[in-house]
C-alpha cells in the first residue's frame, strides 16, 4: 500500500506486465495496454482509478500493462476519451450523454464512453470552509476568496455555475489543485475550497482546524432545480470525512467508470466482474467508496458497455432498455 500511495502522489500508477487470467476465465495472451484517465491528483475520481488499477494488478496474471493518468478533471476526461486518448475514464454522466449525443464540443467524437460501474459515492460538489472563518451559509460567500479547483474540473464547472445561480460574487477565484488548495485554506490564503468528490487533503486540514460543509437552503435548492435541472441535489453526511463537518445538501452528479465503446467486450466483462469481486481493494485506497452493490448501477441511468451489461445480467440486475448500449455507435 505504501508503494501505491507514493505512485498516487507522483500522478501515475503503473501496472506491471501481467496476464489477463481471472478466476474461471481467460483470454488470449496478447498484451493489452490500458490508459485510465483519473482526474485531479488527490481527488476521489483519481483515487478510484488508482483502486481500479490495483484490482487489475491483483487479479490479472498475463500480458497487461496500464497507467492511471492525471488530468485537469472529469470534463477533460470526457474530451480526451472522445478523442481516443484513453481507454477507460471517470466521467460525469452529464458529459457522457453529450458525447453519446455528439453535442456541443463532441460533434466530432471518435470514441464513446459506456459505463462499466458507478463510482461511489456520487461526486459531491461541496464548499468547505474553516469553522473559525465565521462562514455558515452560501450568502456569506460574497466578496470571499474561493478556490474552485483546476480549470476543466467538475468543481470548477458546477461550483462556478452554482455561484452564478445564487448570485454570489467572490472577491477572487483561484484554481489550485487539491494539495495546494488545502494548504491555502489552512494558511488563510483562501476562505473557501470547492471539491468535486471527497478529497483526503481537506481531512488533514480539519484535524488542525475543524471545517464546515455549506448546505443549500430550501430556497437555494429550488433555484438549483429550476436553473440546473440535470444536476441532482442530495443530502450527505461528511462527519466521517472531515472533522467538524456534518450533514449538508449539495450538488451530487453521478460519475461512472466508463470504457470506450470499442474496447473488447470480454475484457470489459472481466474488469467489471473483478471490481465487484474485489471492491475492498478500492475501498482501502478510497474509503468513501464503501457500500457499492451491483444494483447501485441503476441509480446512474447511464448506458452500459456490452461487456458490463453481460456481468449485470449474470448478477441478476434487471437493466432497463434505456441503459442498453446505443445501437448507433461505430464498430
Amino acid at each position: 500500500m505504501r508503494t501505491l500511495r507514493r505512485s498516487v502522489v507522483w500522478g501515475s500508477v503503473v501496472l506491471l506486465a501481467v496476464g489477463i487470467t481471472l478466476v474461471g476465465t481467460s483470454v488470449a495472451p496478447a498484451q493489452v495496454r490500458l490508459t485510465i484517465l483519473g482526474g485531479v491528483i488527490g481527488g476521489g475520481p483519481y483515487l478510484q482509478a488508482a483502486g481500479l488499477n490495483q484490482v487489475l494488478t491483483d487479479t490479472m496474471r498475463g500480458a497487461v500493462s496500464g497507467t492511471v493518468q492525471a488530468t485537469p478533471g472529469l470534463g477533460a476526461n470526457a474530451v480526451r476519451l472522445a478523442a481516443g486518448l484513453g481507454d477507460i475514464a471517470v466521467i460525469v454522466t452529464v458529459d457522457g450523454h453529450q458525447v453519446l449525443g455528439r453535442r456541443g464540443p463532441f460533434a466530432e467524437a471518435r470514441k464513446f464512453p459506456l459505463q462499466m460501474y458507478p463510482t461511489v459515492p456520487p461526486q459531491y460538489v461541496h464548499f468547505i470552509v474553516k469553522q473559525s472563518s465565521g462562514i455558515t451559509r452560501f450568502a456569506d460567500l460574497h466578496n470571499r476568496r474561493i478556490n474552485v479547483l483546476t480549470r476543466g474540473s467538475l468543481a470548477e464547472q458546477l461550483g462556478t455555475r452554482l455561484l452564478e445561480v445564487l448570485r454570489i460574487r467572490p472577491s477572487r477565484i483561484y484554481h489550485y489543485p487539491h494539495g495546494d488548495a488545502a494548504s491555502a485554506l489552512s494558511s488563510g490564503e483562501v476562505d473557501v475550497v470547492v471539491a468535486g468528490g471527497i478529497a483526503p487533503a481537506y481531512y488533514e486540514v480539519s484535524l488542525r482546524d475543524p471545517v464546515r460543509v455549506l448546505s443549500l437552503s430550501d430556497e437555494e435548492v429550488e433555484l438549483v432545480r429550476e436553473r440546473m435541472p440535470t444536476v441532482p441535489v442530495l443530502e450527505a453526511d461528511f462527519s466521517a470525512s472531515y472533522r467538524g463537518a456534518g450533514r449538508a445538501r449539495l450538488l451530487a452528479p453521478w460519475a461512472v467508470m466508463a470504457a470506450r465503446h470499442d474496447l473488447d467486450a470480454t475484457l470489459v466483462y472481466q474488469i467489471t466482474r473483478a471490481v465487484y469481486e474485489n471492491f475492498g481493494t478500492i475501498v482501502r485506497i478510497y474509503k468513501e467508496a464503501e457500500g457499492m452493490a451491483a444494483g447501485t448501477v441503476l441509480q446512474t441511468g447511464y448506458p452500459l458497455h456490452p461487456g458490463a451489461l453481460r456481468y449485470y445480467r449474470e448478477a441478476g440486475v434487471r437493466i432497463p432498455a434505456s441503459m442498453n448500449p446505443p445501437a448507433d455507435l461505430p464498430r
